[in-house]
């Protein structure tokens, strides 16, 4: 990608980063998109849950109007302390760890980068701690670290006292955490030490890609939810997400209500569960597991709903949600949402606002919630109305600019540079884009060269149709 002249004042290293889907990885992406001069992104290339390499990155980094630089690995593979010896996972854990910090120190020396935030606080905290002793010899750098939250609550074996994660956090000069809860928890670990470092950046939407639609006809099909209410979910399925509540909430209104259905959209290791759950239930043909979805189909499904449900709950292990971007993806689309009370949804569910708040772990809550908003249209409409003013409230715009002051960069400055940046980078796409269509239609042309006949409208026919196959 061509850069106007001129070095990023920002490095962002994030594990989780497109086309990783989740929470983390879409706030980085979306701050990188507002200030494409003055962020560089530092992700993998492969994926450290499995070790695979990341479909989609090249196409990613080729269409994204910012710099991304990719390692490998920027730590190690999950499962590498059971797939090996503890020598060889000690030597690989510090041969990752020489390879970023020689790439940080690469990419920040000379002019330019002012700042680095980090975006993984348990994985990637040991390298605040090495860039503050490089501070104190004289490198001049602003350090930040990104917290969302369930890093602070959660459990962590190798860290049960919280040392680590506690000078971590005071080798940095700013922290940012993304909700009040979070903010609260920090404070809390850090008791006076916080002082001067906490700066409070709510999490946004992407309102120019989320907002109401009609419901696509090829997908009700699919899902056969032609005539009914429908709740949705979308989200990773993890049990702190509330899933298994929601369902069987569901379950007591279902018997009275037959026009309901439940569609639940994304994929995760608490799928056995809840597919346990729909079944001992018998409600196999009322609550639908969608699978994960493409990026471009991720509005659609949200679309499909009526109402939006993820009544999360904090596990024994501390484990919770930091905030909830999906609740305002929701509000944006036009759904009222119902959330759970624990961790940081209420930040982002202001209860009789934009949604209801409900104790995640009681079934009679959930499914009250659930029966109110089926049966109250008043107010179900007056929820999504409210919901929709929040999401435009809560812009990606103003929390880059936001960013950028706690990195130290002036936003108004930034603003020309990005400018520049967009048209360029809409020059470079559309140019893509034209040799793209030129490629497919000398390919066709080929295809219809070789066989001396036209192509059969009956097979695309046939293929639109086929993708109307659900996703189990």
């Amino acid at each position: 990608m061509s850069r106007p002249s001129g070095r990023p004042s920002i490095l962002l290293i994030a594990n989780n980063f497109p086309p990783v889907r989740g929470g983390s990885a879409i706030v980085y992406d979306n701050l990188a998109r507002q200030a494409p001069s003055e962020i560089l992104v530092l992700a993998p290339r492969r994926n450290y849950l499995d070790g695979l390499p990341m479909i989609g990155w090249r196409e990613h980094d080729r269409r994204a109007p910012y710099a991304t630089r990719r390692l490998d690995l920027l730590r190690t593979l999950i499962d590498a302390a059971g797939a090996q010896n503890r020598m060889r996972f000690l030597l690989g854990d510090v041969a990752i760890r020489l390879r970023l910090l020689w790439t940080v120190l690469r990419l920040v020396r000379g002019p330019g980068v002012q700042a680095v935030c980090v975006g993984e606080l348990l994985s990637s905290g040991w390298l605040l701690t090495a860039l503050r002793r490089l501070v104190r010899l004289g490198l001049r750098l602003r350090l930040v670290v990104y917290v969302h939250g369930e890093e602070i609550t959660t459990q962590d074996p190798y860290d049960p006292d919280r040392r680590r994660c506690r000078r971590a956090l005071l080798a940095a000069d700013r922290i940012v955490v993304v909700s009040r809860f979070t903010l609260e928890t920090v404070r809390a670990l850090l008791g006076p030490d916080s002082a001067g470092r906490l700066r409070l950046i709510e999490n946004g939407v992407d309102t120019g890609r989320f907002f109401p639609g009609a419901r696509r006809p090829d997908l009700v099909r699919r899902y056969r939810l032609s005539g009914c209410f429908s709740f949705v979910s979308v989200c990773r399925l993890l049990e702190k997400k509330g899933l298994d509540q929601a369902i069987r909430a569901f379950a007591t209104l279902a018997p009275s209500m037959p026009e309901l259905r439940y569609l639940i959209v994304g994929g995760g290791p608490f799928e056995p569960e809840l597919r346990r759950i729909i079944g001992e239930m018998q409600l196999e043909e009322r609550v639908i597991l969608a699978g994960q979805v493409t990026d471009e189909e991720l509005v659609a499904h949200y679309r499909l709903g009526d109402v939006f449900v993820m009544p999360n709950r904090e596990l024994e292990n501390g484990d919770t949600e930091g905030f909830g971007l999906v609740f305002l993806e929701a509000n944006a689309c036009g759904l009222p949402v119902i959330a759970g009370c624990d961790g940081g949804s209420r930040d982002a569910v202001r209860s009789g606002e934009n949604g209801l708040v409900v104790d995640g772990r009681s079934v009679t809550e959930i499914a009250a919630a659930m029966r109110r908003l089926v049966e109250d249209g008043a107010a179900r409409e007056a929820l999504a109305a409210s919901g929709l003013r929040v999401a435009a409230g809560s812009g990606w715009e103003s929390k880059s600019r936001q960013f950028l002051e706690v990195c130290g960069v002036d936003p108004e400055v930034a603003s020309m540079h990005d400018r520049e940046v967009a048209r360029v980078h809409d020059r470079e796409v559309a140019g893509v884009h034209d040799r793209e269509v030129a490629g497919v239609h000398d390919r066709e042309a080929g295809r219809e060269r070789a066989y001396a006949r036209p192509v059969d409208s009956r097979c695309t026919s046939r293929t639109a149709d086929s993708s109307s196959t659900p996703s189990r």
